[in-house]
């Protein structure tokens, strides 16, 4: 090794190395650029506009300005023709109450002459079926007694047809359906059935018991039971021993089984409780009929055939007409549905209490309607 190998070299004699570049400086640079251009432009085009252009811009305000005026006049337009559609339509409206006001004076008035003057042939025919209408419906509500009710509806439907008046036709046609659903109906006429019941109680007076062969008038003579003595004989006075049998045969009653059904039979001083019972059972019958009570009215005869039946003889004739009567009476039935037949009354009433037509005459025609003006401009 030489000296000149040996000797190191000095420190400001070795290259520095160049510093490394920086990648972001160049983006910003790019984008310090762009951004002047896009100012530049955007520079260019309001000078274009205001500068350039003066006419186009100016036009642009103008437009905005009509425009935002035109607004404004229609929203004064419409506030305006909403103001005046409202005082016409009060106006119109005042006219109307004041209209109908002088044609009410003018049908009372016309009401009140009519009314003074004496009623015609007319008038007094068909106040006569309205009569008879109410009647009818009467006597189905409260008596239910459907054969009267329709020989009334068919006397005012006869009355109508007298008049020959075309305007009375919807009444004669609601007649008609009603005499069909009275027709469809069978007839429970209340006081009817009241008064049947009535005349089965006067006939219970009397009636002959059920009694066995062995108690009857012509029972053999015994010693217990002696022969009547005939005429002109005498009798003898009993004796004590007879007297003493006889009261202690009365302590007892013997009843035979034949010809009688497992049942006990009713004394004679008995018959009284019987006929009570009975009367009371018809009576229970006839309170069900008067208020339409189909249960009480069936159980009510259904008693009074059993009592009847069980301790009445029933070979007797006037038995045998009583126990019929009540089959018959038992066979009704006193709550069925009843018709409406209040529609001809209605229509009648609707007719008869209708405005004169010299009043209809005075009615003018309705008013017109507000139209949709506009105000001129």
């Amino acid at each position: 090794m030489t000296d000149a190998e040996a000797t190191p070299t000095p420190a400001a004699e070795i290259p520095t190395p160049p510093p490394p570049r920086r990648p972001g400086r160049g983006l910003a640079a790019l984008a310090l650029l762009l951004a002047l251009a896009a100012a530049v432009a955007a520079g260019y085009s309001v000078w274009r506009i205001e500068f350039a252009n003066p006419s186009e811009a100016r036009l642009t305000r103008e437009a905005t300005r009509l425009q935002r005026a035109i607004d404004a006049a229609r929203s004064a337009a419409s506030d305006a023709l909403s103001e005046h559609d409202a005082a016409l339509s009060e106006r119109l409206a005042s006219q109307q109450r004041a209209l109908d006001e002088v044609r009410a004076e003018v049908a009372d008035a016309l009401a009140a002459r009519r009314h003074d003057e004496p009623p015609d042939a007319r008038d007094w025919k068909l106040a006569e079926a309205e009569y008879l209408l109410r009647i009818a419906n009467g006597r189905l509500l409260m008596e239910r007694d459907v054969a009267a009710a329709r020989q009334l509806l068919a006397a005012a439907d006869a009355l109508l047809a007298e008049l020959d008046d075309f305007a009375l036709h919807e009444v004669r046609a609601a007649l008609a359906a009603e005499l069909l659903a009275l027709a469809q109906t069978p007839a429970a006429n209340a006081q009817t059935l009241f008064l049947r019941l009535e005349a089965v109680k006067d006939g219970l007076g009397g009636l002959p018991t059920a009694t066995p062969a062995s108690y009857s008038a012509s029972a053999p003579a015994t010693a217990a039971n002696p022969p009547a003595p005939e005429d002109g004989d005498v009798a003898p006075p009993p004796t004590a021993w007879a007297m003493l049998r006889n009261r202690f045969a009365g302590l007892f009653e013997y009843r035979t089984r034949e010809r009688m059904a497992p049942r006990p039979l009713l004394r004679p001083d008995e018959a009284l409780y019987l006929e009570l019972n009975l009367r009371l059972a018809l009576e229970r019958a006839q309170l069900g009929a008067l208020r339409s009570d189909a249960t009480l009215y069936a159980k009510s005869l259904d008693s009074a055939l059993g009592w009847l039946t069980e301790y009445v003889d029933i070979e007797d004739p006037r038995s045998q007409g009583i126990a019929a009567a009540l089959k018959d009476a038992a066979r009704i039935n006193v709550d069925a549905a009843l018709p409406d037949i209040s529609g001809s009354l209605a229509l009648l009433r609707k007719i008869t209490r209708a405005p004169t037509p010299q009043a209809a005459a005075t009615e003018a025609p309705a008013a017109p309607q507000p139209t949709d003006a506009r105000p001129s401009q």
